[in-house]
């Protein structure tokens, strides 16, 4: 036809008005010899070039009448998305899962059943997933992927399955406590230690869940019609067999040949083969992750650490921290020491290599020991000059009373806060008890003077709710006490006991700050160092208020004459009395403080005479 084609030609005849050319002889003869085939070979070429083109007539036609839409006739799963555009896609894939979704799926394993809701393992659909697998029907490469799968939505064959999901956190918790309920796990092979022999125990087959085949099928089981699903317990074997476990144990014959020598310098200690047995422990290389793995017997750190150590407690030396010395007003660090310790995560690794390979004496390794708190860390704090000051006074007679006041003072001495950190004095110094060295003095008890454990805490209170208060930190909790104790300062004492009232105070800088004390036989100091805020601390003391007199109980005494009186307890006015603290920075005031103590009356006791005065003699008459 294309020969026939080119030798058609159009041509003008003399008067301009255009003609056909009839074809030259060989036109002629080709279109001759198509006449001439056979009537079925003519239709043999023609109806499937007219297929062809019909096919791709209407192809084309559904390619624009489906445009931005999935191809008419796809379903995801169960419901039906053809014609609609993927966000309609998605929000029908939603609406039809839905009630599958909140009907439970009974799961059988042995002979034991739970109902499972979507909820409790996270089931979701990937709605919009689905929708875009759907979408891709019809659009794909080749003639298969374009009209095939065109031909198939046509006849309502083409479907994308529903794309499910779950929390994977959720799923393995579930099937681990089906799993616990149902399986026999595996037994690994062991080693067995017992004194200075050892022996293998064999490993055996367990059953369980074959964990990844029953996520798949549960998931299904939330899209099918039947809500029941059967999981058969599948042969489950160790990770650990007999021939994994012989090296560690030939290693762990070797460990416990004899006894042990350590040496450190001219010294030596000698560790039986029972204490390298309580040694020795096992771990699986590798951990996790493979289905099989290989027993290994070591040195645990931990063990050696237990028995080692104490035994060359007197090798080395225990780290010191820096620490700051307070003298005059003045603040200096004392640098930190290094300390020297035995290193027992290297020794046991040194020992472990060395009893498999038969060495039986081994030198101690040591390793330095930083401590707590650096020179350079103390440098750092920021504590650098005096910021506050205070001294109170007190009997030196009371020596118990003395003694509890110095062991206080001295619990105290060195207390570093945090930048932000609140300092409480009961949670610092702990329970005052016999055993930390505190006696019994006198102290005030529901407004009584008795003798109590730990008596004068109020007096190392009292200094140091004075020496915040001239700081300018903020007081957090403060007590008076129960009755006014003339030899404080006025209006601003501090009462502490354990179990009751507390004194905190807050460190509101940006640097630390040390709490450092003092004392005498009569005088106890206590002095707070930092960085100098800058604070400009003011106060005034009120009148006295809300005066209340103390009563009077008398006791009578049979063996006072009458009309003598003894007061045996000096009562106590009640009275209020309010200190208000002013604390300015560069002239504006940054905190206003009001310190109220109430006062209660004591009653006075006096004692009185009852008994009769002795009868004169009478003289006889001459």
């Amino acid at each position: 036809m294309k020969e026939l084609e080119e030798h058609m030609t159009n041509t003008t005849d003399v008067n301009d008005t255009p003609r056909r050319t009839r074809p030259d002889a060989k036109a002629s003869g080709l279109i001759a010899r198509f006449r001439a085939l056979d009537f079925k070979i003519r239709w043999g070429v023609f109806l499937p070039v007219a297929v062809l083109l019909l096919l791709g007539v209407l192809i084309g036609a559904d390619a624009l009448l489906s445009a931005g839409r999935i191809h008419p006739g796809v379903r995801v799963g169960s419901v039906a998305v053809g014609g609609m555009t993927q966000a309609q896609a998605a929000t029908a894939i939603e609406l039809g899962v839905s009630p599958m979704l909140s009907e439970p799926v009974t799961l059988t394993v042995s002979d034991r059943s739970w109902p499972v809701e979507a909820e409790m393992i996270g089931v979701a659909v990937e709605s919009s997933t689905s929708a875009e697998a759907a979408y891709a029907i019809g659009r794909g490469e080749g003639f298969n992927g374009v009209v095939g799968d065109r031909l198939r939505a046509w006849f309502g064959a083409a479907s994308v399955p529903l794309a499910l999901t779950a929390d994977d956190v959720l799923m393995s918790g579930f099937f681990a406590d089906v799993s616990a309920l149902v399986a026999r796990p595996a037994t690994d092979a062991a080693v067995i230690i017992e004194g200075t022999s050892a022996h293998l125990e064999p490993s055996a087959e367990g059953l369980d869940i074959d964990l990844e085949q029953g996520r798949i099928k549960l998931l299904s089981a939330f899209t099918s019609d039947s809500r029941e699903l059967t999981l058969e317990l599948e042969p489950s074997k160790p990770r650990i067999d007999e021939a994994a476990a012989e090296q560690a144990l030939q290693d762990v014959r070797r460990m416990l040949e004899g006894p042990l020598t350590l040496t450190y310098e001219e010294k030596s200690w000698e560790v039986s083969a029972e204490e390298i047995g309580d040694w020795i422990t096992f771990h699986s290389e590798p951990a996790t992750g493979t289905p099989t793995a290989t027993l290994v017997g070591a040195i645990s750190a931990e063990g050696v650490s237990a028995t080692v150590l104490p035994m060359v407690e007197n090798v080395g030396k225990v780290a010191t921290d820096a620490s700051f010395k307070a003298s005059s007003g003045a603040v200096s660090i004392v640098p930190h020491q290094d300390g020297l310790t035995v290193d027992a995560v290297d020794l046991a690794t040194e020992l472990t290599t060395k009893l498999i390979a038969g060495e039986r004496t081994v030198e101690l390794k040591m390793r330095r020991v930083e401590p707590e708190i650096t020179t350079e860390d103390a440098e750092a704090m920021g504590i650098k000059e005096r910021l506050s000051t205070f001294t109170t006074d007190y009997s030196a007679s009371n020596l118990p009373r003395v003694n509890n006041i110095h062991t206080l003072v001295d619990a105290l001495d060195g207390t570093l806060l945090a930048p932000g950190e609140t300092f409480s004095f009961n949670e610092t110094i702990g329970e005052r008890t016999a055993e930390k060295g505190y006696q019994e003095a006198n102290a005030i008890v529901n407004g009584k003077l008795v003798p109590q454990l730990g008596g004068g805490i109020c007096q190392v209170g009292t200094t140091i709710f004075n020496t915040v208060f001239f700081s300018g930190l903020p007081v957090v909790e403060r007590y008076n006490h129960s009755q006014y104790i003339s030899h404080y300062p006025l209006g601003r004492d501090a009462t502490i006991s354990w179990g009751g009232p507390d004194f905190r105070f807050k460190n509101d800088t940006d640097d630390w700050v040390l709490i450092a004390t003092g004392h005498t036989n009569s005088t106890v100091t206590i002095s707070l160092y930092g960085t100098d805020q800058g604070y400009d601390v003011s106060y005034k003391t009120g009148d006295w208020t809300d005066i209340k007199p103390y009563p009077v109980r008398e006791i009578e005494d049979a063996t006072m004459p009458v009309g003598m009186k003894v007061v045996e307890e000096r009562g106590v006015t009640g009275r209020t009395i309010v200190v208000t603290r002013t604390v300015k920075k560069g002239g504006a005031v940054i905190r206003t403080d009001g310190f109220k103590s109430v006062y209660r009356a004591a009653e006075e006791v006096i004692r009185v005479g009852t008994m009769p005065a002795p009868s004169e003699p009478t003289t006889p008459t001459p």
